[in-house]
């Protein structure tokens, strides 16, 4: 496997990316490709995060989102995602230990959010290393309700 920083030129195929991985996550999404791949060039052109393509056989294969704190020591892996039809067979196993090998610092304290929804991604993360450390909650607004005059 093979890896290389993602560029401006990538940014439609990482929103296309990040369409399916929001497909996976939320049984749809409601975010057009146009905001998708906004979004996608802000995070890029901000430098807060670095895109990761990973590569096998010349095709990508899975992709990270990952923002480096260097003065906290510590990461945070926003999206992590294998392509559909590279599932199953160690590709995620392997783009994660090149990530932590060559791209995330050792020495770097890592962490990442699971949906509670999401038992597959849950059982990976546990799989190659990850722990439980908390559980987010939230509470969705409520819609106001129309006063019929």
């Amino acid at each position: 496997m093979e890896y290389r920083k993602a560029v401006d030129a990538d940014v439609p195929l990482l929103a296309d990316i990040n369409r399916q991985l929001i497909e996976d996550e939320w049984d749809g999404g409601g975010m057009s490709m146009e905001r998708l791949e906004a979004r996608m060039r802000r995070w890029l052109e901000e430098g807060d995060y670095q895109a990761t393509l990973f590569i096998e056989n010349g095709q990508t294969v899975a992709y990270s989102l990952v923002s480096v704190d260097d003065e906290d020591d510590s990461a945070f892996i926003r999206h992590f995602f294998v392509l559909r039809e590279h599932r199953g067979g160690g590709v995620g196993k392997r783009a994660i230990a090149l990530l932590m090998a060559e791209i995330i610092p050792p020495s770097a304290r890592v962490t990442l959010d699971v949906l509670a929804s999401n038992g597959g991604g849950h059982h990976f993360w546990k799989s190659v290393g990850f722990q439980d450390y908390a559980i987010r909650m939230e509470r969705l607004p409520v819609a106001e309700k129309s006063s019929g005059g």
